[in-house]
């Protein structure tokens, strides 16, 4: 293997990427939903929640074994062959399960309003998106982040190509838009594999690597049996949730809270770049007793993290009707409201991702588990209280999704600044005041200009006022992204210094 890009590069590359992905997400917003129609949508939205579900529960945190084993210790190519026949033992293990489903009447509680036809081919999709995800862990922990972001911008392209054909050439409904998913997913695959190959990840000895299934089987269950139950109970609530939503709402109020979700997600583009790079140095640095760096990223990224998140979804909780008219059509005018309240889901998603990463990269799981069986049953609460009880749809799971992760967030930040021996008291002031400056800035800029009748024309003007107000505050209070003025002269300086964010 080459000598490892740094951190620094690393994130950057990412970044780019994840903006040139958001932009064409978009595009993909701006197009699918609109040409599907919201039931069909819905119906899309169900389904691939669903064997996500389903597919994240056969997972159980081994993904998260793997990644944080490979990373520590990239020579041990046998995981690799290891983690190959877990996913096929599984993949089949499953058909056979979805199979037998159809000749029993749970099919109609399990997929409400869902045509059979649909079921088996989302299956299939279910696990090639689980093996997508699978490839792109692999290649943070080779420290491919460089490549694979490049190689992913370019599939990103091809996507768009091939959905404007889609749509404006075939006819397109729900089985050609299953069909443009399966084509994108296997490109992506096929690319990344001749990556692999080319980097000598996959090579011809992979398969003659000594695979150790009975130790392997225990190294893992030792690393994941403390999440399995809170895995159990976690998909079981999720699937619960947009089960619920879907029988009391239908496909039209699932297809409503995707599309919002699928616009707030955007915001999270920008800080999830950060997530699997920041893991890979703690589970590297945890490996070499190196806990002071940990606690130098820990309380450099999070804080800054946050507020870039918190940036974009601020703005967008603000804009959400504009962003439903711009993006959509009448059709899906009801889900503004549900884009207010889930637009500020990323900011403590963030929080979640990189605080949470901390418990996989020392291997306490079982803290993790515990953490998370809690709040999952404090939200089951929250969806009987908000979707069955009070009715509001996609609303009402919106509600339920932001409420419940922000006290599973603030719990796991207690624990990991009391592992890392670190205030806590600074990490909550610095998000009620960094949030109460973009809430700030958000406000004056839409008044100033809400006399512009133009919904786009309005959205970005406003858009130039808002990153100029925080450009101004980021200066006058630093503090605002956990950084310095010094820092911010050094950035923009001829001959920059190294930071702390080189590995």
């Amino acid at each position: 293997m080459s000598r490892e890009d740094s951190l620094k590069k690393r994130y950057l590359i990412k970044l780019f990427s994840n903006l040139i992905n958001g932009a064409i997400n978009i595009l993909f917003i701006a197009l699918i939903p609109k040409a599907l129609g919201p039931i069909a949508y819905g119906q899309f939205s169900y389904l691939q929640q669903f064997f996500s579900q389903i597919f994240g529960l056969a997972d159980a945190g081994t993904s998260m074994a793997f990644f944080t084993k490979l990373s520590s210790n990239p020579k041990r190519k046998e995981l690799i062959s290891f983690y190959a026949l877990y996913m096929g033992t599984i993949f089949i293990l499953i058909s056979f399960m979805i199979y037998l489903l159809r000749y029993t009447p749970f099919t109609e509680i399990f997929f409400p309003t869902i045509p059979q036809e649909y079921i088996f081919i989302a299956m299939g999709l279910g696990f090639l998106t689980w093996l997508t995800q699978i490839f792109i862990k692999l290649s943070d922990a080779y420290a491919l982040t460089v490549s694979v972001e490049l190689l992913k911008i370019v599939h990103k392209f091809a996507s768009l190509g091939l959905l404007l054909y889609f749509i404006y050439y075939l006819t397109f409904d729900l089985v050609s838009y299953f069909q443009f998913n399966y084509l994108v997913s296997l490109l992506f695959i096929f690319l990344a594999s001749l990556l692999f190959v080319r980097c000598n990840v996959f090579s011809s000895d992979l398969w003659r690597q000594s695979v150790h299934i009975v130790q392997n089987i225990k190294e893992f269950a030792h690393y994941s049996h403390p999440i399995l139950l809170f895995s159990i109970v976690g998909v079981a609530i999720a699937m619960f949730d947009i089960w619920l939503l879907q029988t009391m709402g239908g496909s039209e109020q699932t297809g409503f809270y995707t599309l919002a979700y699928s616009i707030a997600a955007v915001s999270f583009l920008f800080t999830s770049s950060m997530t699997p790079i920041i893991t890979r140095e703690f589970a590297r640095s945890f490996a070499q007793g190196d806990i002071e760096k940990i606690r130098l990223h820990f309380k450099r990224y999070i804080p800054m993290l946050y507020s870039v998140a918190t940036f974009f979804a601020v703005f967008t909780a603000f804009q959400s009707d504009h962003l439903i008219q711009i993006f959509t059509d009448e059709k899906f005018a009801l889900a503004g409201s549900a884009l207010t309240v889930i637009a500020l889901y990323p900011i403590h998603q963030t929080y979640g991702q990189l605080s949470g990463s901390l418990f996989f990269a020392n291997g306490n799981t079982s803290q993790y588990r515990n953490i998370g069986l809690f709040t999952s049953l404090i939200g089951l609460i929250f969806t009987f209280l908000f979707l069955f009880v009070l009715n509001l749809g996609a609303l009402g799971l919106a509600y339920k999704m932001l409420i419940t992760q922000l006290i599973g967030v603030t719990i796991q930040l207690y624990f990991n600044t009391t592992f890392l021996k670190t205030k806590m008291t600074p990490f909550l002031f610095h998000q009620i005041y960094s949030f109460l400056f973009f809430l700030i800035a958000a406000f004056v800029s839409v008044t100033l200009t809400s006399s512009i009748q133009t919904t786009w024309i309005n959205l970005s003007v406003c858009a130039v006022f808002y990153t100029v107000l925080t450009i101004i505050g980021t200066i006058i209070f630093p503090q605002i992204f956990a950084t310095s003025r010094g820092e911010i002269k050094t950035l923009f300086s001829k001959k920059p210094k190294d930071t702390a964010v080189d590995a």
